[in-house]
């Protein structure tokens, strides 16, 4: 070996600088987790406000902190209680609000417990030391990390409710922050939530009445203040040890006149299986007390029947049922329903928001003269409403029917001038009622929750069985028939179901091949056919995807509901 020993910097690469973006952003988390070990919730504060779009990043740190023993500086206002009476106000040496961390002092507030939790807020029972009352204290979870559109809520919800003066609305006695923390005060309920009553079951009917009866009167004193609740449903109703209901969280609320227009066109604000048509429909504007009408009678449902008018796993499947669906009559679930009530109920349950009562006094006096056992002012639908209500829950049975019915009267006018075989005419008639009986058969067992799945693919590949059926017996050409199958391939998206209807795209492929192989002629030339099976697959893929879509976007709104 001969020469001068190599260089360093010769033998070993240099790494390269780390971008600039990246030093800014590790810099802006190193300051951030300086100040949650140090519990400067000023420092955490600033580095929300200069870089919003870190919101999600930062709350993440901020729920990891939250875990370790130490306090946050989320935590910095709740003080222990001991330090109260031993006259030591420091906050640092305060530890987190956790259950198992009460009772602690927040302000002139000793928390006591935690008695709700939602995606926005969390609700505590507190001692008012300087009035020496048991009240309940909301805060923001997020706190210092809420969205301006939170906060906004936050305090809304404390406005609307804070001029209200009614006994069956929940009262807000205070409204303010501590050392960055939002919160309200309000009346102290003892008891249960409607929904964690019904959790135990049904209510009997005069207690269901009654309890409705009166938080009508309180919704109506609410629309009386130019208030719509928009978020009606049994766990915003509480009630006492004496069953006395009232209405509470007001998040959702928005006034008639003066509103400051915040809620856009397309925006959807409640909870699916409570709010009305044109709320799930996301068109604000309509939004009147006639769509509070319409949550009370989606309460009075579930009061009857244990559960809501609509309810599925996933909530675009209950908006789709919103919108365009209808109710299973209550008394179908529970056969102890009194006709009357069930009146009431579907007239509360109208898409038409012009069909249902006007205001939520109409309901209680209906509600009161049901209780009189006088004559109510629901009254049954005519036929025409009848079949509109129907063709709404069930539309798939409807569809395959009412295409099956026309099939069968064009099959019958060409028979009658054209005189085809008469052995084949019943033939081919007999295939299509024996589809029609399979239908409601397969409509049957849908409604069964079950044997919903089953039903499903089971009922696909029937329709593409006896299409295929009957495009085998019938004379050439057939040309213009195969649209069946892409007709198939588009209805099964109705069901929402992204691999029920890739499914039903491979059954209808293999259902036409059969055909081919049944009519050879039919392949002829081969380009055609294989050209034909593309098509049904693209088409396949479009519905697939647009199914998907669709999905992510109600997983996407689950994840933003309160």
């Amino acid at each position: 070996m001969t020469g001068d020993a190599p260089r360093l910097d010769e033998t070993l690469p240099l790494e390269p600088d780390p971008p600039t973006e990246e030093l800014r952003l590790a810099e802006l988390l190193d300051r951030y987790v300086d100040g949650l070990h140090r519990r400067d919730a000023s420092s955490c504060s600033q580095v929300y406000e200069q870089n919003p779009e870190l919101l999600d990043l930062l709350r993440c740190l901020h729920s990891l902190d939250t875990l370790a023993p130490d306090p946050t500086p989320l935590d910095r206002a709740l003080k222990p209680a001991s330090a109260l009476t031993e006259g030591s106000g420091n906050a640092e040496d305060s530890g987190t609000a956790s259950a198992n961390s009460l009772p602690r002092g927040f302000g002139k507030y000793v928390l006591l417990e935690e008695v709700g939790r939602g995606g926005m807020g969390v609700v505590y029972l507190a001692r008012q030391q300087d009035l020496d009352r048991l009240v309940a204290v909301k805060m923001i979870l997020a706190s210092h990390l809420a969205s301006n559109e939170e906060v906004r809520r936050f305090y809304a919800e404390a406005r609307m409710a804070g001029g209200l003066r009614h006994p069956h609305v929940v009262g807000i006695h205070e409204v303010g922050q501590i050392d960055g923390q939002h919160y309200f005060a309000m009346d102290y309920v003892k008891g249960n939530s409607l929904a964690a009553i019904l959790r135990r079951g049904t209510l009997d009917t005069d207690q269901a009445v009654k309890t409705l009866t009166a938080v009508a009167r309180a919704v109506h004193y609410l629309h009386e203040h130019n208030i719509v609740h928009r978020d009606l449903k049994p766990s915003n109703i509480l009630l006492d040890e004496q069953g006395a209901p009232y209405v509470t969280d007001f998040g959702l609320a928005k006034a008639f006149v003066g509103d400051s227009g915040q809620t856009r066109t397309g925006m959807i604000v409640g909870t699916p299986s409570y709010m009305a048509p044109e709320q799930a429909a996301g068109r604000p504007s309509d939004v009147t007390a006639r769509s509070d009408v319409y949550s009370l009678g989606a309460i009075l449902y579930e009061l009857l029947t244990g559960r809501p008018p609509f309810q599925h796993e996933n909530p675009l499947d209950t908006l789709v049922d919103v919108i365009e669906g209808e109710p299973t009559l209550p008394t179908r679930l529970n056969q102890h329903v009194p006709r009357s009530l069930e009146l009431i109920c579907l007239k509360c349950l109208e898409k038409d928001p012009q069909r249902r009562y006007a205001s939520a006094i109409e309901l209680a006096e209906d509600l009161e003269r049901y209780s009189r056992d006088e004559p109510v002012a629901a009254q049954p639908a005519g036929i025409v409403q009848l079949m509109r209500r129907w063709g709404r829950r069930e539309p798939a049975l409807v569809v395959r029917l009412g295409t099956l019915a026309a099939a069968m009267v064009v099959l019958q006018i060409n028979y009658m001038f054209a005189g085809v075989d008469r052995p084949f005419h019943i033939l081919v008639m007999t295939v299509l009622a024996g589809w029609g009986v399979l239908c409601v058969v397969f409509q049957a067992m849908l409604n069964r929750e079950s044997l919903a799945d089953i039903a499903r693919y089971a009922w696909c590949g029937a329709d593409a069985a006896l299409l295929t059926t009957l495009l085998w017996l019938s004379d050439p050409p057939r040309g213009p028939l195969l649209v069946g199958y892409a007709a198939l391939v588009a209805g099964s998206g109705m069901f929402f179901r992204v691999r029920l209807v890739l499914c039903m795209t491979c059954i209808c492929i293999v259902a036409y091949g059969v055909l081919l192989r049944l009519h050879p002629a039919e392949a002829r030339p081969a380009q055609y056919p294989a050209i034909y099976m593309v098509v049904l697959a693209i088409i396949g893929l479009i519905v697939a995807y647009q199914v998907y879509r669709l999905r992510i976007l109600s997983r996407y709104f689950e994840s933003r509901r309160d």
